[in-house]
């Protein structure tokens, strides 16, 4: 799972800079980096906050997060075949 590249790529997508991101949020900027770096998971109301705050659904956030390893091998064919797809919809309508 890869939530700190999801999160950094919507915020990027919507030109946000971390600072703001991380005021509205509640949170250093310092933990934001670190979330989007990945090296802390944050709790899942920061999640929440997160995906409020970005004006995106939390489902789009954990979406994006998904990676080939989080999916069991018998789907990896099928997750292969549409992740690509998928994702670049749900980042083009942000």
């Amino acid at each position: 799972m890869n939530l700190g590249q999801s999160i950094k790529s919507i915020r990027k997508k919507k030109n946000l800079g971390q600072k703001e991101i991380a005021e509205k949020c509640g949170i250093s900027i310092n933990s934001l980096s670190q979330i989007e770096t990945n090296s802390t998971f944050p709790h899942k109301q920061t999640i929440e906050k997160l995906a409020e705050v970005l004006e995106v659904p939390l489902s789009y956030i954990l979406f994006l997060s998904i990676t080939e390893e989080d999916i069991p091998e018998e789907k990896k064919v099928v997750f292969n075949s549409l992740n690509s797809a998928v994702k670049s919809i749900i980042i083009d309508s942000i």
